[in-house]
């Protein structure tokens, strides 16, 4: 990063944006398309309301100063002494937490390290559609896809124009920039704008 400047830090929330679909995190993050849907308003409620027992902190800002993120561990819970981050999302689990939630807090474990000098070996991601969380072993692998996340990110911040469709049609199901990403008109090859 070095010192030939103020780094600009990236919200922790959107290493998960940009794991799940590059252009999407170019719509969202770098032109502000990001247009409220109800997985946003609803997700949002849903953060509000995650609730806390005692010894357990919820909303605890953290940051990497190395990586250049910025962001919240929505709940942090202590199990035998050990520290675990919980992240909470609106949709259903699968067997196993989604690879953009589990990077996601794999990149919250990096910065609860580097802010507050807690480890955290795993930790949940709590599905609200299910009721069910499901475990993420820091592994890392996992912690090399942070590192490749923040590098796309920071490589689509300077480019001119967002990256083409990557993903599978049904990522874009119930998309909020869906409107603005025009996914069918790339992939019949028609949309030439970007």
């Amino acid at each position: 990063m070095g010192h030939g400047g103020a780094v600009e830090y990236l919200p922790l929330s959107k290493v998960n944006t940009v794991v799940y679909c590059p252009r999407r995190f170019y719509l969202e993050y770098v032109l502000g398309e990001a247009h409220a849907n109800h997985h946003l308003i609803e997700g949002h409620y849903l953060h509000e309301r995650a609730y806390t027992e005692p010894g357990e902190e919820s909303g605890l800002w953290v940051w990497s100063d190395r990586l250049g993120l910025l962001g919240v561990v929505d709940r942090l819970e202590w199990r035998r002494g050990e520290a675990c981050p919980v992240e909470y999302k609106l949709g259903r689990a699968k067997e196993e937490a989604y690879l953009s939630d589990a990077v996601q807090l794999a990149a919250q474990a990096l910065c609860l390290r580097e802010s507050r000098g807690i480890k955290a070996r795993r930790g949940f991601v709590y599905y609200h559609k299910s009721h069910t969380r499901r475990e993420v072993v820091f592994t890392p692998e996992l912690f090399r896809a942070v590192e490749a996340a923040v590098v796309r990110m920071r490589a689509l911040l300077q480019s001119p124009r967002p990256p083409r469709v990557e993903v599978p049609p049904s990522k874009c199901e119930g998309c909020s920039v869906r409107g603005a990403c025009q996914p069918e008109l790339w992939r019949k090859g028609v949309a030439g704008w970007a």
